[in-house]
Parts: structure tokens; C-alpha cells; sequence
């Protein structure tokens, strides 16, 4: 994609606040920032004449990424309620593949 050209798709925008996705997730699949979300979510609602709300566009946004130190990792509340979990939740931790672990909720 060269640079400066929008990674806008008001087709997948609408299905994902239509699948009821949160602001954390949508970020991803876009890979922007809460910034750049608020301004496809104004193009979308412009285009279409019709408000559409993303949950989570209101609070506070978290990057994804985390560091491992000498504590392990820290996973703020914020980062895991913007992708749906709620305090108390317990997980299993597993490594599916090199590099990468994933949380799943029991």
C-alpha cells in the first residue's frame, strides 16, 4: 500500500460494527489507531446517512503490545476489556506456535 493511501473499507466497517466488534478489535483489523478509527467511523456515517456506534470508542485506547521483563508480562485491565474480557475471568495460557501464546477464557 503506498504511503499515505487510506486503509478505509466502508464495507468491512459495517460488517464489523454490525458483528457488534469492539474499537480495540476493529484497530486491529485495520491496524490504526483510535485517531484514525474516529475518522472512517465519521466517513462511514457521512456515506451512509446513519449512525453507527463501536463499544469501547469512548475509553481510553491501549496498544497491543506488551514487554516480558523481569516480572513477566503485564496485561493492563484496560488492554483486556477493550478485547471483551471482565475482571475475574480465568485463562488458560497456551502456545500453539513459536512466538506466538494465546489466553482463552475457561
Amino acid at each position: 500500500m503506498a504511503r499515505g493511501e487510506s486503509k478505509f473499507d466502508a464495507v468491512k466497517l459495517r460488517d464489523l460494527i454490525k458483528e457488534g466488534k469492539n474499537a480495540q478489535q476493529i484497530m486491529d483489523v485495520f491496524g490504526v489507531k483510535k485517531p484514525q478509527l474516529k475518522t472512517y467511523l465519521a466517513k462511514l456515517i457521512q456515506l451512509d446517512e446513519q449512525f453507527y456506534k463501536i463499544v469501547g470508542m469512548e475509553e481510553r485506547a491501549v496498544g497491543g503490545a506488551s514487554k516480558f521483563g523481569k516480572n513477566g508480562i503485564h496485561l493492563s485491565a484496560a488492554l483486556l476489556k477493550n478485547y471483551g474480557f471482565s475482571q475475574g475471568d480465568e485463562f488458560n495460557v497456551s502456545c500453539l506456535e513459536e512466538g506466538k501464546i494465546v489466553l482463552e477464557k475457561k
